[in-house]
């Protein structure tokens, strides 16, 4: 589990790591991390393709952006993904 950042009620916000899978794509890997992204009271799941052209984060459905700014936690998760190689 890695924490973030806070939300506006300053409650830790984590992304959980919960699986990671690598895909052979036009003749390079591709990793895959599946985990879910939460503050204790809201979760959404999340997807990160980590490739040669940089991180793509897809989240899930859920409340936890009424809390705090996607754009931000976009960015933190993207980085938090790089920093794991």
């Amino acid at each position: 589990m890695i924490y973030l950042t806070n939300d506006n009620h300053d409650q830790a916000v984590y992304f959980d790591l919960r699986r990671r899978e690598p895909h052979r794509r036009a003749g390079t890997i591709e990793h895959h991390y599946y985990g879910l992204l939460g503050n204790g009271v809201c979760e959404v799941a999340v997807e990160v393709r980590r490739g040669r052209n940089g991180v793509e984060v897809a989240f899930g459905r859920g409340g936890l952006f009424e809390f705090v700014e996607e754009s931000a936690v976009r960015r933190m998760v993207g980085d938090a993904v790089l920093a794991l190689h």
